[in-house]
């Protein structure tokens, strides 16, 4: 079975003495860490705030996480090596305040909104796009924003550009490091000094995910899939091949 990437470090030389010699076996002494199987479903909300138009482009995240589902594998001419691998469910949810309506979209498309906070199920990722104005979170997305981070079944927050501003404010961001939009930045580090802010195409600390830019976003996101699907390789790499994106072999 394939290695996790992103998951592999090699043992120093005391750590090796240590292993070979110790009369335990248990996980705790001998310091092993097991990376869990991809789940084979996924729940993905997407978080709408306010009232201003989402970029279209910000968006196209959630379509190369919908790649990875069986219904869109098997358009593929995959051979069933490839659809095997492929997650049986993907349900995507846009989620906002009430829960009514739609949410425009740039370039004059709009979406129709699923669920509200209330009635919203725990996600197993959490997509953050951006907006073009920036607004004061209310109280209530705050409160939502922390109560589905402190689930620890959670796999990931993917930030998208100035969406930043939002995942900010909520103080999840404390104590670690993040990126966005370069125009951004430095009213970033000004606001929000207790984060580490850094200018890069995108960056992670622990489940949370940013990116400076939608374009950055295609490519977080594409090494987010490579490492949480660990042991979905093939379906992986078929799914990111649909969208454009390099395999690995390419970028080395």
């Amino acid at each position: 079975m394939s290695t996790p990437r992103g998951y592999t470090t090699f043992p120093s030389s005391a750590d090796l003495f240590y292993l070979c010699t110790t009369s335990s076996t248990s996980k705790e002494d001998l310091n092993l860490h097991y990376v869990p199987p991809s789940k084979s479903s996924l729940k993905i909300g997407v978080l709408v705030l306010g009232k201003d138009q989402v970029q279209l482009l910000d968006l196209a995240v959630v379509d190369m996480l919908a790649k990875i589902g069986r219904g869109r594998i098997s358009t593929l001419n995959a051979p069933s090596s490839t659809l095997d691998e492929a997650v049986d469910e993907l349900d995507i949810r846009y989620v906002s305040e009430t829960g009514e309506g739609s949410f425009a979209i740039t370039s004059g498309a709009r979406m129709p909104v699923t669920n509200s906070f209330a009635n919203a199920p725990p996600f197993d990722i959490l997509i953050i796009p951006g907006s073009f104005t920036a607004s004061e979170l209310a109280a209530s997305a705050s409160s939502f924003l922390a109560t589905q981070y402190s689930n620890p079944d959670m796999v990931a927050v993917i930030c998208i550009a100035s969406g930043i501003l939002d995942l900010a404010q909520t103080g999840l961001l404390r104590q670690k490091r993040a990126t966005g939009p370069s125009f951004l930045l430095s009213t970033l580090q000004q606001q929000f000094p207790e984060t580490t802010w850094l200018s890069m195409p995108w960056t992670r600390h622990d489940r949370l995910w940013s990116s400076a830019s939608a374009i950055s976003a295609l490519d977080m996101v594409a090494a987010w899939m490579r490492e949480y699907f660990w042991d979905r390789r093939e379906a992986i790499e078929c799914a990111l091949a649909a969208a454009g994106i390099a395999p690995l072999d390419d970028d080395e």
